[in-house]
């Protein structure tokens, strides 16, 4: 099965996907920046590309590993332009246009679930704080992450509830407090949805035109 690890960053995904790679052998599929550098983004288009590339990669190894694992959603160019509103993630139209002639090609397509990831946003500042002073980045640096990523665990999460709310069987909410409670649940998530790739599509680009007004 392929599954998509979703939430705001510093809730705990890549730690439980590193943890079920190890103990069962799943495949890992990183976010575009992890996968093929930050430093190389040459235009939105590539950006787009390089989630089609990731879910290729998805279809292609998870005949052969229990379970594949993408660390964030293919889709979420569409859905982020819609989050942060005042950032420059393309045009829009262009945007949706661009995934669903991959959808007609068969070149993208949504998982068996959604793994949804949260927690209190004081317990994830406080994770991402930890972490992004590890990585030896600035007060400065850690304050804007925090920030820019309050308010989008917000909306993103009622992205995520409304999708549920549509479609049941798709989404799965985390309280991403203890690993090996999230682990029991993904691992006994073993029945995909039902649901038709266009019909899921088609309420996305509805939601974020919605969100957008």
């Amino acid at each position: 099965m392929i599954f998509t690890f979703e939430g705001a960053p510093a809730v705990g995904k890549t730690t439980v996907s590193e943890e079920l790679k190890k103990q069962y052998d799943c495949y890992v599929i990183p976010e575009v920046n992890k996968l093929f550098g930050h430093e190389k983004r040459r235009s939105h288009f590539w950006y787009y590309k390089k989630q089609i590339q990731r879910w290729q990669l998805s279809t292609q190894n998870h005949s052969s590993k229990p379970l594949t694992i993408l660390d964030g959603d293919t889709f979420q160019p569409i859905w982020f332009s819609s989050l942060f509103p005042n950032e420059n993630w393309g045009s829009f139209e262009k945007m949706v246009e661009f995934y669903s002639d991959m959808l007609d090609k068969n070149l993208v397509g949504f998982p068996h679930k959604y793994l949804f990831f949260h927690t209190d946003e004081k317990i994830r500042a406080h994770r991402e704080a930890i972490r992004s002073k590890h990585l030896g980045k600035s007060l400065e640096a850690i304050l804007k992450k925090v920030n820019r990523y309050r308010d989008f665990a917000i909306s993103q999460y009622a992205y995520f509830s409304d999708l549920q709310k549509r479609f049941p069987e798709l989404v799965v909410f985390l309280q991403a407090t203890e690993k090996a409670e999230s682990i029991k649940t993904i691992l006994n998530c073993s029945k995909s949805h039902p649901y038709e790739d266009r019909e899921i599509f088609k309420f996305i680009v509805g939601w974020c035109r919605e969100a957008k007004q």
